[in-house]
């Protein structure tokens, strides 16, 4: 066999095996990608969903304290029930109901106040970043008062800021203040020299279930 023969033979098989290496390792890494999981599905060894979402309809009971501006009346104890409805990690619609007793200083004689309202909530914070979550709810209602000096129809534009948290999966906590503003209200007695009205704020604790 001539020297150029046996070089091109030579040429040949090396060929041949640089060839065989290249599809052995296009073949493994082919078998290694059909192993992986697809792309954005995690490892069997991991969960497929790592939140939880967040329950869409919440009710709740609160009980605190309220008072008025303007000496209307004493602090008093006050009671809330609410339901709120999750529209996004952000918003949130509520809808509330409120009464309280508070005594009359100039009268000795208490004050009922009954409030339906209807409210937006934003979350200054969304559930997963912090370990509470803070929000603010602004709204406009119905209140009216039972009793000496009392009104039976005014508008109010309730304002709130608190914080809650969800215990367990189903249980929240939390805590609001609430400022309610009142409008075409007349809370005076009789033979009064001045006029006074139906503005008032509210503690509130709060809890309930989430559904």
């Amino acid at each position: 066999m001539s020297t150029r023969r046996l070089a091109a033979a030579v040429l040949a098989v090396a060929a041949m095996v640089a060839l065989a290496g290249t599809a052995e390792a296009q073949g493994g890494a082919g078998a290694d990608q059909q192993g992986r999981p697809a792309r954005n599905v995690p490892p069997a060894d991991q969960p497929l969903i790592r939140r939880i979402p967040e329950p869409s309809i919440a009710v709740e009971g609160g009980f605190g304290m309220l008072g008025y501006l303007g000496g209307t009346a004493g602090v008093g104890p006050t009671w809330n029930v609410r339901v709120t409805g999750t529209m996004s990690p952000r918003l949130a619609v509520e809808g509330n109901y409120i009464g309280s007793v508070n005594q009359r200083a100039t009268l000795g004689r208490s004050l009922v106040m009954t409030s339906l309202d209807a409210g937006v909530r934003y979350n200054v914070l969304r559930a997963d970043e912090a370990i509470v979550q803070p929000f603010v709810v602004a709204g406009v209602g119905y209140t009216g008062w039972a009793g000496e000096g009392g009104d039976a129809f005014a508008v109010s534009v309730p304002l709130t800021v608190g914080v809650e948290r969800l215990v367990t999966r189903n249980v929240k906590l939390g805590a609001r203040l609430n400022f309610r503003p009142a409008f075409f209200d007349d809370l005076s007695v009789r033979g009064a020299a001045t006029q006074t009205g139906g503005d008032s704020w509210a503690l509130l604790a709060h809890g309930g279930g989430a559904f």
